[in-house]
């Protein structure tokens, strides 16, 4: 005799007519999991006693212990130098692009303060008057004109960190007859930095030399900033190294995106140009580095040494060992990205959401998740344009609506969906415990770490039956007593047994028939199977 019987579970697949779903499957699955085959609830978040901007909508947790908090979408990353001694984050999203350390984060609201991020050239070029000594011959003739010098100085401007910028214009030409002679000096006047946003505390200086056929500006001197004067009469032999910063441009006031790549190059974009730094030099930009797409950028995402850039057309993968040497590739697909906040890696792939659907971007290509799970029309009912994601235990987990109120849970592995209620306006994944952080009002939460569980429901599939008259059921599980039952017959109610009134023994159903069966359990219990069967003997065995 026929008997339906469900040992495992699994999730949604709506793009499926429920009477063809496989037996596993729901046609309803809301605040549940069936991490070890079983139906069970899925844990509160727990409160952290954490608050931090009551109008967060970005956290960051800086040195595994502070809360950084912006009332705005920003990218964050940490120093890809290792062992910084500043333990600096840069971020972009609050303003121009900024950076902040372990002397200024501390406040109230963090990070308290930060500073511009990359240095600007100096605006005013240096001005030099040659004060000159006289060397004459032992016989009392002048020294050989060809031995007069021709320079040029120019100046950079460096921070407390030591980090230097591009160098200004040169002076004018400075002609010194007796470049050797010890009472032949230059005076150099500066003028200070228009604005400094960006913690300059230095100046280098530099100034030509020719030899082996070149020229080449070479150090003089290091002098702060507040020093407006320096008198140069260091000899040739005693210059240092060449100048080498001409190209550390300030990165792009209205870059955004900030992310970091494995080989030490941090990445960014501002409208459908992507930005590059120089490796382990995240303050230097050089515009000879940028690159651009056919559409304006969404948001990048880096996949190791490869930039995933998603565009509001096709997505584009850039990949190099060095920020000069990025290529380019466009994915002849066209899958643009809905919500820069729905992108998040979970496996070494980068899923995100389009108008159709949930896409798999990795260095191999782009895959459509769910095409076969879900349709775009029913896709539209989760506001793709609104998803806010995270990855938490190899699942893709979104916030959709408006207030993000709204909530799912997509594995790529098993395909199927499932709901939960919950509101957060951000989260923040930390590698350091392996835990999805969410902030509502202020308030910070562990997701999934409440003792206290999720009330679920899960409907299976219609099951065909062909006038059958089932009179049997059971239910098997841990504290079934918390759930509840209900059984339907061609879509109608035959019995409803509330939490607490589920025998732990075989049961009998109301005398009915039908061709269409389905069950749903609800409650907060962990279920192993149910069974409806026509007799005792097949709902036990």
């Amino acid at each position: 005799m026929p008997a339906i019987t469900v040992k495992t579970f699994a999730g949604e697949r709506p793009k499926l007519d429920p009477r063809l779903l496989p037996n596993e499957s729901a046609s309803i699955a809301y605040g549940c999991h069936f991490n070890n085959g079983n139906l069970s609830p899925l844990k509160r978040p727990a409160l952290t006693g954490i608050a931090v901007l009551q109008t967060a909508k970005t956290i960051y947790q800086y040195l595994n212990e502070n809360w950084f908090a912006w009332d705005k979408h920003v990218h964050a990353v940490p120093s890809p130098i290792a062992d910084d001694p500043w333990q600096r984050v840069y971020f972009t999203g609050d303003g121009y692009p900024k950076v902040t350390n372990n002397e200024i984060f501390s406040g109230s609201n963090m990070p308290a303060a930060s500073y511009r991020l990359g240095l600007q050239a100096p605006e005013v070029p240096i001005i030099a008057s040659v004060t000159e000594g006289v060397d004459e011959n032992e016989d009392g003739a002048s020294i050989d004109p060809n031995d007069d010098e021709t320079r040029y100085y120019t100046h950079t401007f460096v921070t407390a960190a030591g980090e230097e910028g591009p160098p200004g214009e040169a002076s004018q030409r400075v002609e010194i007859k007796y470049p050797d002679e010890d009472s032949t000096y230059v005076t150099l006047v500066f003028s200070p930095p228009n604005v400094n946003a960006s913690n300059i505390t230095h100046r280098r200086i530099y100034r030509t030399a020719t030899g082996g056929g070149s020229a080449d500006y070479l150090f003089v001197a290091e002098i702060p900033i507040s020093q407006n004067a320096f008198t140069d009469d260091i000899q040739g032999e005693e210059l240092g190294a060449a100048l080498n910063t001409y190209d550390y441009e300030m990165p792009n006031e209205a870059m955004i995106g900030l992310t970091s790549m494995a080989n030490g190059i941090l990445a960014g974009f501002f409208d459908s140009t992507v930005c590059f730094s120089e490796a382990y030099l995240p303050y230097a930009w050089p515009s000879d580095y940028q690159q651009t797409t056919e559409h304006d950028i969404v948001t990048v995402a880096a996949l190791g040494n490869t930039l995933a850039v998603l565009t509001k057309g096709y997505p584009y993968l850039f990949s190099g060992i060095t920020p000069s040497a990025m290529a380019g590739q466009k994915l002849e697909f066209n899958q643009a990205c809905a919500s820069g906040r729905s992108a998040v890696i979970v496996n070494g792939s980068l899923i995100y959401a389009s108008p159709d659907g949930l896409i798999s971007l990795s260095t191999s290509g782009l895959s459509m998740l769910t095409n076969q799970i879900i349709t775009r029309e029913q896709w539209q009912e989760y506001e793709p344009q609104t998803i806010e994601a995270y990855h938490q235990e190899g699942r893709y987990l979104a916030f959709y609506g408006e207030n993000l109120d709204k909530g799912f849970i997509f594995d790529p592995n098993t395909g199927d969906f499932r709901h939960f209620t919950a509101t957060a306006d951000c989260g923040f994944n930390s590698l350091v415990d392996d835990a999805l952080y969410t902030c509502q009002g202020g308030n910070l939460s562990k997701w999934e770490s409440s003792p206290s569980v999720m009330s679920y429901q899960w409907r299976s599939k219609d099951f065909e039956a062909q006038d059958i008259s089932f009179a049997c059921g059971m239910v098997k599980g841990v504290n079934i007593n918390q759930s509840g039952l209900r059984i339907f017959a061609d879509e109608i109610e035959v019995l409803h047994l509330e939490p607490g009134k589920i025998p732990s023994a075989a049961f009998r159903l109301p005398p009915t028939r039908g061709d269409s069966w389905a069950f749903e359990v609800y409650g907060r219990g962990t279920i192993h199977s149910v069974s409806i069967a026509t007799t005792m003997r097949e709902v036990v065995a």
